[in-house]
């Protein structure tokens, strides 16, 4: 009766943009574990979203990105039979959100609460997690990622308990519920998947018709990388294209800069890198002159006029 628990709330439309996520793990059939934190989605927040959950973009602010999460995450599902309630879409952001820093999905298998919960208890007028959670008489704040995750865990344990199985396959087994295993993703090469802020900071263009030729920025190639303390990637896409720079959301030979935000540049230090950060170590190493540029010297490179 072991598995772990799911639940994702996304900031907006696009599956990679994961705002909170809340975790269970269940071991012989009881409750041994709960994680929950926000994400910062490095994405913009729709109002209908913040609205459903409750999230906005000021609180992610210091959150950790799915990036940053991530070894967290992958060390409480890897090898591990995962639930969800309509798994179908945790499982899609799941796998959305490790595309777009080119991680490969590890090996687990997955069900879905929602399909349990119909041929455990057909004569519920739906499976919503909501209708259902309310019928066993489970405490429930709806979208608060924790508490999906856990309402999931114990409808799985209900319908254990109350079919005498005891695991999530035998269960599946006895109710003709399918067991998935995950999709086993390749290593992606960097240059392409871009998230949305990175394609947006391509479309750029100067607010100020006079630029100044001699800016270090001014036909400079730059891209950013990693979560800015000071402002958001696409405010800072725009001081540089002011400089007359130009903004791209991947690395290639024609890169001038790498712009890393001061939490990603303290880990780099450490020797944490992102995918953009070695490719351009590579590249550096290969003779390109390619700068790589903290968030405070970046802020006062933009302010820099000879």
């Amino acid at each position: 009766m072991d598995f772990v628990a799911i639940d994702f709330e996304t900031a907006n439309s696009l599956r990679s943009s994961v705002c909170s996520v809340g975790m269970v793990q269940v071991k012989n059939g009881k409750i041994y574990r709960e994680v929950q934190s926000l994400i910062n989605p490095l994405s913009e927040f729709h109002y209908y979203n913040t609205k459903i959950h409750g999230i906005s973009e000021y609180m992610v602010h210091d959150a950790p990105t799915f990036e940053e999460f991530w070894p967290d995450l992958k060390n409480m599902i890897e090898g591990q039979i995962i639930i969800a309630h309509n798994a179908s879409f945790d499982m899609g952001v799941l796998q959305e959100s490790l595309r777009q820093f080119h991680e490969p999905s590890p090996i687990f298998e997955y069900g879905c609460s929602y399909r349990i919960a119909k041929k455990v208890w057909p004569q519920l007028y739906n499976h919503k997690l909501s209708t259902v959670a309310n019928y066993l008489g489970i405490s429930l704040r709806h979208h608060d990622a924790l508490e999906d995750a856990r309402a999931a865990a114990i409808i799985t344990i209900e319908a254990m308990q109350n079919t005498q199985t005891n695991s999530v396959k035998q269960l599946a087994k006895l109710h003709n519920v399918k067991i998935n295993s995950s999709i086993q993703t390749k290593k992606q090469i960097p240059s392409a998947r871009k998230s949305k802020a990175d394609i947006a900071i391509e479309f750029l263009e100067p607010v100020n018709t006079e630029l100044n030729s001699k800016h270090p920025f001014y036909g400079a190639q730059i891209v950013f990388t990693g979560r800015m303390q000071s402002m958001t990637r696409p405010k800072a896409a725009q001081l540089a294209v002011n400089c007359g720079a130009v903004c791209k959301g991947t690395v290639d030979y024609q890169t001038n800069y790498l712009v890393v935000g001061d939490n990603d540049l303290a880990k780099y230090i450490q020797g944490i890198k992102s995918t953009k950060m070695q490719k351009v170590e590579g590249m550096i190493k290969q003779g390109l002159p390619i700068e790589i540029v903290g968030e405070q010297d970046f802020l006062r490179l933009v302010r820099y006029y000879p």
